[in-house]
């Protein structure tokens, strides 16, 4: 048995039909995506900002961090006032002064200290957990001037990286002073 196959064509007249454009090239461009080069030019262009803005961004936590401590030792020294004021005496902790230790920021670590050297004086430090952040020194001081009135000073000192100041208070001609402190 013999297959024969027969092939018939046929010749159609198509020149009367319209043909519908294709859009193909339209489509082919919305839908075409990414090339490799043009990613690893936006990979490279985030790198850059990431370069530059992180040092940045890190520098500013910083300064939010610092700004909290200060804002917490003056906190404390308006409220030494206020204490010494209505008591004639300065608080021995913050508790006293009706602060809790949930009010303090994080990232330091607060300590109040008395008079040293027969002066009515308090210091409360912010000392930094981050080496990174720098230390903070309010202090509050009761003198009498010449005239026999009670005056309260304030003052907060600052610190350099990872490190607390130490104020030392003097007299000079009978008014206190404060020694060995960057003043704020």
């Amino acid at each position: 048995m013999a297959f024969s196959t027969l092939f018939f064509v046929a010749m159609v007249d198509l020149s009367g039909y319209r043909f519908a454009r294709r859009l193909s090239s339209v489509f082919a461009q919305r839908e075409r995506g990414f090339t490799l080069i043009e990613l690893m030019v936006v990979v490279v262009i985030l790198g850059v900002l990431a370069t530059v803005a992180l040092p940045s961004f890190l520098n500013q936590a910083t300064h939010s961090k610092q700004a909290r401590a200060l804002k917490y030792v003056g906190m404390v020294n308006r409220a030494q006032q206020a204490f010494f004021v209505e008591n004639s005496r300065f608080a021995i902790s913050t508790t006293e002064l009706g602060f809790t230790n949930e009010n303090a920021p994080l990232d330091y670590t607060y300590t109040m200290t008395a008079g040293v050297s027969g002066f009515e004086i308090t210091s409360t430090q912010a000392m930094p957990t981050n080496p990174a952040l720098r230390g903070y020194a309010g202090v509050v001081f009761a003198t009498v001037d010449p005239s026999g009135l009670a005056r309260l000073g304030t003052v907060i000192c600052q610190g350099a990286t990872a490190d607390v100041p130490a104020p030392t208070p003097i007299t000079v001609e009978g008014q206190v002073q404060i020694a060995n402190c960057n003043t704020l």
